[in-house]
């Protein structure tokens, strides 16, 4: 007897739904060990939880109305670093090719981040009455500063340009954050996996990017990669054009579990008030430590490794490409870091992943040090390098050649193994807390505070490199290591204490 026509619909329904399902890399993501992480998920990521509409993806749990705008955000991200990514190593070479000198130059480079800081908190509540207005005036506010970079020819206007830049990211950024933040929200479980996604998009766009970006610069000249970064905004400004905003006038009484766990900071116009959100809760304040150190370890990659590559590394070529190992590194912290937090808890990954980022830096002076080891004036360690042919470490200093390189290198890397790590479970943790309706103004407060510390960070760092570099070689690194690991630690303690009081 055969079935009845609608029995064979509905199976062909349903196996056509799986194999969309199989064809899927995201859900495929996601669904990687999705039941350990719902039965390990802490209570701290319990905040914002809410029942999971029927519509709900059985075997990932992502809803299709999360599913579909969070792929295209991550495509338009990875557009838009590719773009960012070819003009990274081209910012001081541009400044040179129109006589800039190296103080005008560290202008340049720190011109966004102050007007990022400056911005910060005005972006972040427009952008809590809606996200999409945000990132498309962001968007192409960008493609029009880096036209302006690319035209500019003097130091004011350079810098005029960059400022642009700077309030361009700093709108498009906070919609992005809140964006995600929303998105996230719908799907809290998968929060970390979700956050490194994105992180690894970006990473990867920027390794790509570069690259290409050198072979566009040989081509055209130093100003065609600030038209790349202008292309990009506006394919990103494309894709922005289409995705749903997040912002509804239903979302206070849809989340009602989440409101009455994260209304600390919040005053009376339904603003997120930074200064309350420091003075009343520990998390936020040891966010803004933990992203104060960590700036100092990009400020660090930015104006310190470079610096140290090209001494241990062989010249420039060598600086290239322990940068661009670092970048790719990030596709290996990134998800790392994500599993991790949807583990153990967005609190333990970033002080975990930023502890082992800031020893890694700190050690970069002892790892330098390593030249004046001679292995045949130690006969322990002559016995070890000769007790085994297929010893590690001997491979090692055969492949690079010098030891001091090596361990350099090596250290760096996992630097930025650590830090990739830790980014998605820092951006987990405010979500987390943040005040429900003014997400993207709260969690422009770590923000803000990183941009400010990036604009001293580097004068820091070179005070120590110009005063005690030549005695100890990477002494900065250890300055910016032991901001990031004090940074780290103290989120821990402050976040937990902060979890014990809300838990009593």
């Amino acid at each position: 007897m055969s079935p009845p026509p609608s029995l064979d619909k509905e199976k062909s329904k349903t196996a056509s739904a799986s194999k969309k399902k199989a064809n899927n890399p995201i859900k495929q993501y996601f669904n990687l060990n999705f039941n350990s992480s719902v039965r390990s998920t802490s209570q701290t990521e319990a905040i914002g939880q809410k029942q999971l509409p029927p519509d709900v993806d059985e075997d990932t749990n992502i809803p299709p109305e999360v599913l579909q705008p969070f792929s295209l955000l991550l495509l338009s991200q990875f557009i838009l670093f590719l773009g960012v990514g070819a003009v990274i190593p081209t910012i001081p070479l541009y400044g040179q090719s129109i006589g800039l000198s190296s103080a005008s130059n560290g202008l340049v480079i720190s011109a966004p981040a102050v007007a990022l800081l400056l911005v910060s908190r005005v972006a972040g509540e427009y952008s809590d009455r809606g996200r999409k207005g945000a990132m498309m005036g962001g968007m192409a506010i960008i493609a029009v500063s880096d036209v302006g970079t690319a035209l500019s020819n003097s130091l004011a206007t350079l810098v005029l340009a960059r400022l642009g830049l700077g309030l361009g990211r700093g709108y498009a950024e906070a919609g992005e954050r809140g964006m995600l933040t929303d998105l996230a929200n719908k799907t809290p479980r998968l929060r970390g996996r979700a956050l490194a996604l994105q992180q690894a998009c970006v990473a990867m766009g920027i390794a790509l990017g570069a690259p290409l970006g050198g072979m566009v610069v040989e081509e055209y000249g130093a100003r065609s990669a600030f038209l790349c970064v202008s292309a990009a905004a506006l394919v990103s400004l494309a894709i922005y054009s289409i995705l749903p905003e997040t912002v509804t006038k239903e979302m206070d009484v849809a989340e009602p579990s989440r409101s009455s766990n994260t209304d600390i900071g919040k005053n009376d116009d339904n603003g997120a008030d930074w200064l309350q959100l420091l003075q009343t809760s520990p998390t936020w304040r040891s966010l803004a430590v933990a992203q104060s150190g960590t700036s100092f370890g990009f400020a660090c990659k930015i104006a310190i490794i470079p610096i140290l590559a090209n001494t241990y590394l062989g010249g420039a070529t060598g600086a290239g490409l322990l940068l661009s190992a670092a970048g790719l590194a990030g596709l290996v912290g990134a998800p790392l870091g994500g599993f991790l937090t949807d583990k153990a808890g967005s609190r333990v990954a970033a002080a975990v992943a930023g502890s082992m980022s800031g020893m890694a830096l700190a050690l970069v002076p002892l790892g330098l040090s390593l030249k004046e080891i001679d292995a045949s004036g130690s006969p322990l360690l002559a016995e070890g390098l000769s007790s085994s042919s297929n010893n590690l470490w001997q491979s090692i200093l055969t492949g690079v050649g010098r030891p001091e390189a090596t361990a350099f290198t090596i250290l760096v890397i996992l630097w930025s193994v650590g830090a990739s790590a830790q980014g998605p479970a820092l951006t987990a943790l405010a979500q987390e807390n943040a005040p429900m309706g003014s997400e993207a103004t709260a969690l422009g407060l770590p923000r803000a505070v990183g941009d400010g510390t990036y604009i001293v960070a580097p004068l820091i760092l070179g005070y120590f490199a110009d005063t005690m570099g030549d005695a100890v070689p990477g002494v900065s690194c250890t300055v910016a290591g032991g901001a990031i690991f004090l940074g780290s630690i103290g989120l821990f303690l402050l976040s937990s204490a902060d979890q014990t009081q809300k838990e009593k």
